[in-house]
């Protein structure tokens, strides 16, 4: 693990991490989104934005794994038909 320091919405966090790299890019990415958070909502506080921003991550994450498990039967069925048509 290495250490490294990342800026988020203003706030500067040391972090540990396998992959800095990945890390500050994730770190500047939810910057990016407080910001953009912060100009519809200009009355909330830091906390606010981050647990709005949390909600928003885990409703695409949750949108995400639902597309991927429908094409993980999509695919499952796919390969059937092809054995199907490998064995006649």
């Amino acid at each position: 693990m290495q250490s490294v320091e990342v800026e988020i919405f203003g706030r500067r966090f040391r972090l540990r991490s396998d992959n800095p790299t990945r890390t500050e890019k994730i770190a500047a990415d939810l910057s990016h989104q407080l910001t953009e958070l912060y100009e519809t909502y200009e009355n909330l506080d830091f906390a606010r934005l981050l647990l709005l921003a949390c909600f928003q991550r885990e409703e695409s994450l949750q949108k995400t794994l639902e597309e991927n498990n429908t094409l993980k039967s999509e695919l499952n069925r796919v390969n059937q038909m092809i054995e199907k048509m490998m064995t006649l």
